[in-house]
């Protein structure tokens, strides 16, 4: 049977270029690395039934689980039949001479944002689904785009080296081993139940753990514990059926609330106007066609200033989150440590930190597995000095506010003089108190056929290759423009976020990517790009390896920030807190971060 691959390790020293503005933190924190054998693990009865539903897919040389009936609809019930036998979508799933674990992850109605024009047309009048299967060998994620109704192929891709969201069965599959680790058991002083878990299909890797940077599906559920204001991270390896390893960490002083009302996310609403089906907004000479997406939040598409085309893309495709832990001085390295003949390596910062985190996603609230859901439909809103407007989008866990729980905000800002701004809001609380929050930005211009990327340095140097750099702190000059390579006063000068937008802003602190523009790099969803912890590693830089000559094409501009969560009474930042208000009950109380550069065309110079 197989059921993975070698892990392939990258560890390495980051060092931060400027300090974090929260001093860290020294919570009881530990890393918990697995002792007892990792066969208990096959006694459990969920891993038990998913290991002999593997082998027998195995003996009947399939080596493809399908997805259980009570996950699909009976449109989702033909579309897997359908591509269980269809070989284009099976290609993958033998090395020629032996069958290779596979599993379905997720069959379900296709959104827009998915779907290239072809198959766009023809889902307007059809029911299409997408459907997507996980190779747990080569770790590479296929989506198929599926015609329900004549039962045919639209779309095939297949992302090498990029993990799905997780199905139903594996979610329960990473709740059992949670629940049944005895060294969770341990940490706890108790033993959990189900109800106790929260965010156990979210994909998580933990520095220094077998999962980080590796060949393996892996997922983090999480054990809060509000009283001590700590969180155990249960870092789950699917590929293994295992516990990788654990982690303490803080959750922060301040309160949570013990329960919350209920919310309507008015979900049929947003599906069925936002998500499965595109919107023109027409306002103050722009010309905007916007969506909800699977998992790059809200995207605007299209886009014209006064009947000039502007922008065809702009989108945060994930927001990477991971948390610095004291520890490590007291971690004894001297002894190799092995997990199923595998070494374990401890890297010691200079600080003496460590790093881990979850990669979130911001989608639809169905039909799509992200975990920060779109709450209530998008808005269009004034902008504060009445100088244009924006499209704003609102995600949120649905318990948020309550520790381990995100809410992101995708914001859009249009002005009158041709301007515009790509935002990015965070507004806490997550899983510990000294975080590093970091948005992955794609923004795809709309210049003419071909484009040219400029950036400052004692005059303005054209960039020939595809090339990444940190933005340069704030000059008299604008860093970069970006222009019509035929026309080159046709264009945008680019200004970073130094905190001068009036938004109490403590700047982006970002890295700018530039990229041929490439229909697989992010024009339709893209599934989780890069590293949560792994600071080197924004996930564009794949898209760069080798760099390739900018001209004669078009571009794409990745803007990744980097923000530091602040918990320091009076010094609250990405953070957000529950207290009791002057009526007894609680009230909730956010204190944003705000990221983003802003394009002004050239002629407003």
């Amino acid at each position: 049977m197989i059921l993975g691959v070698g892990m392939v390790a990258l560890l390495g020293y980051w060092q931060l270029p400027t300090p974090s503005p929260t001093p860290p933190l020294t919570p009881k924190e530990q890393i918990i690395l697995p002792h007892y054998a990792p066969e208990i693990y096959r006694t459990i009865p969920e891993v038990r039934a998913y290991v002999e539903a593997l082998r027998e897919s195995i003996t009947l040389e399939q080596g493809f689980l399908p997805l259980e009936e009570q996950e699909l609809d009976s449109r989702a019930k033909a579309v897997q039949q359908f591509l269980l036998h269809n070989r284009d979508f099976l290609a993958d799933t033998t090395d020629g001479t032996h069958p290779l674990h596979n599993d379905m992850m997720q069959i379900t109605p296709a959104i827009s944002s998915m779907l290239d024009s072809t198959s766009q047309r023809i889902c307007q009048t059809h029911h299409c689904y997408q459907a997507q299967k996980y190779n747990f060998v080569t770790n590479t994620t296929t989506r198929a785009i599926v015609d329900a109704d004549r039962l045919t192929l639209l779309m095939l891709q297949r992302y090498p080296q990029m993990q799905p969201d997780i199905s139903v069965r594996l979610t329960h599959v990473a709740q059992a081993i949670a629940l049944h680790a005895p060294e969770v058991k341990e940490a706890l002083g108790f033993t959990p139940s189900r109800t106790d878990i929260t965010m156990a299909n979210v994909r998580g890797t933990m520095k220094e753990s077998p999962c980080e940077n590796t060949q393996h599906l892996c997922v983090a559920p999480t054990f809060a514990d509000h009283h001590k204001a700590q969180a155990l991270w249960a870092v789950v390896d699917l590929t293994d059926l295992t516990l990788a390893a654990a982690k303490w960490a803080g959750l922060g002083k301040t309160t949570t609330p013990a329960c919350i009302a209920e919310r309507s996310l008015q979900n049929r609403y947003i599906m069925e106007n936002f998500c499965q089906k595109d919107t023109l907004l027409e306002r103050e000479g722009w010309q905007i066609t916007y969506r909800l997406t699977g998992s790059d939040g809200l995207e605007v598409r299209d886009i014209s200033f006064k009947g000039e085309r502007v922008i065809q893309s702009a989108k945060i495709v994930d927001w990477h989150v991971s948390y610095q832990q004291k520890g490590a001085e007291q971690l004894d390295t001297t002894t190799p440590t092995y997990i199923e003949g595998r070494r374990v390596e401890f890297v010691k910062e200079q600080n003496g930190n460590y790093r881990f985190g979850y990669n979130d996603a911001m989608g639809c609230p169905l039909f799509s597995t992200s975990v920060v859901l779109a709450f209530n439909a998008p808005q269009v809103k004034p902008l504060p000095h009445n100088d244009g407007f924006m499209l704003t989008q609102d995600f949120r866990n649905p318990k948020w506010p309550m520790a381990c729980n995100y809410r992101y905000e995708n914001r859009f800002e249009f002005y009158r003089d041709g301007s515009f701004r790509i935002v990015g809001v965070n507004k806490g609380r997550g899983c510990g108190d000294h975080a590093l929050y970091r948005p992955v930005m794609r923004i795809d211009m709309a210049l003419g056929a071909t484009e040219s990327f400029y950036r400052y340095a004692k005059g303005w140097q054209r960039m020939e290759k595809e090339y990444q750099e940190r933005v340069p702190p704030h000059t008299t000059h604008y860093p970069y423009k970006i222009t019509s390579a035929s026309h080159p006063t046709q264009g945008f000068y680019i200004e970073p976020n130094y905190g001068q937008f009036g938004d109490q802003s403590r700047g982006d602190h970002a890295t700018l990517f530039v990229s041929r523009f490439k229909p697989q790099e992010g024009d339709q969803d893209l599934l989780t790009l890069g590293s949560c912890c792994d600071l080197l590693d924004d996930g564009v830089e794949r898209y760069l390896e080798p760099p390739e000559s900018l001209a004669e094409s078009q571009l794409v501009l990745w803007y990744v920030p980097r923000i530091y969560n602040d918990t320091r009474k009076g010094q609250e930042y990405c953070w957000a807190d529950t207290t009791i208000g002057s009526d007894g009950n609680l009230q909730v109380q956010v204190w944003p971060c705000t990221v983003g550069p802003k394009f002004i065309p050239i002629g407003q110079r």
